[in-house]
């Protein structure tokens, strides 16, 4: 019985995978379709997308008629990859603490809830010159668009989360003999991480587009850099290059937060 369960699963897996991959080849082929009927300027080819990926690995020498010195692709990649994922780290457990806290004491959650819930609805995008005027191009200026959004929707999910877990079943705990402190730390927590997973995963999916925005406006080093100077010097195969780079990178990250939850709310299964 249990190997024929483990075969079917398996082959779900691999169908999965074989799907993915159908997709992918029709996206490229749709994209090479789109390719042949224009102008490189406009749509270029995938080949040439990924030649300049190649080309600009290590150095960009258009760079160097900029900013006077020049990097390569991986260099300003990492930097945005750094930028983001320490954004999402940090925003994700000061989001989680602080969620769970506001729904745990009444005068925190009648004091800071209207505010934060005014904050939420505000364009993330708006505070970006705020960060640029207060920080000028320093890495804080793009920590703070992507850390303050992944907060916000980390705190609002875990709170909801939290105020579903309690009631009944802190009453069911407490009268079974669970503390106050047991009933934070072993239930309340083990059941708000599945949904701070799901957030932490859309804050991701959104970072990488704050963070790109917020380096075109003014970074040192990044992806957005990249794609403000290319623009300028219209050479859309080698943004078309950055982007496909920050997809693939954006694309594995998910998969492996989606893998790490499954693992970490292994116990619901």
């Amino acid at each position: 019985m249990f190997p024929s369960i483990a075969a079917a699963s398996s082959l779900i897996v691999v169908r999965r995978i074989a799907a993915g991959v159908v997709g992918i080849a029709l996206l490229v082929a749709l994209w090479a379709i789109l390719a042949s009927g224009t102008i490189s300027a406009r749509v270029p080819a995938p080949l040439e997308v990924v030649k300049t990926i190649i080309d600009n690995l290590f150095d960009i020498p258009e760079l160097k008629y900029i900013y006077y010195s020049s990097s390569g692709l991986l260099e300003n990649v990492l930097y945005t990859v750094q930028n983001v994922l320490t954004s999402v780290f940090i925003g994700s457990a000061a989001g989680m603490l602080f969620g769970i806290a506001l729904a745990r004491s009444t005068v925190l959650k009648w004091v800071l809830e209207p505010p934060l819930l005014v904050i939420g609805t505000f364009p993330v995008v708006m505070l970006l010159p705020f960060f640029l005027m207060w920080f000028g191009t320093d890495r804080v200026a793009q920590y703070g668009l992507v850390l303050f959004y992944t907060f916000i929707t980390v705190t609002l999910v875990a709170r909801q989360a939290t105020q579903n877990v309690a009631g009944y079943f802190e009453d069911f705990a407490r009268s079974l003999g669970a503390s106050r402190g047991f009933f934070r730390y072993r239930v309340i927590v083990p059941a708000v991480v599945p949904e701070i997973i799901g957030a932490v995963r859309i804050s991701l999916a959104a970072g990488w587009g704050f963070e790109t925005v917020a380096e075109i406006l003014g970074a040192p080093l990044g992806a957005g850099r990249l794609i403000q100077v290319f623009s300028v010097a219209v050479m859309t195969a080698d943004i078309f290059g950055v982007l496909l780079v920050i997809g693939t990178i954006a694309v594995i990250t998910d998969a492996l937060v989606a893998l790490a939850g499954r693992w970490i709310v292994r116990w619901k299964d």
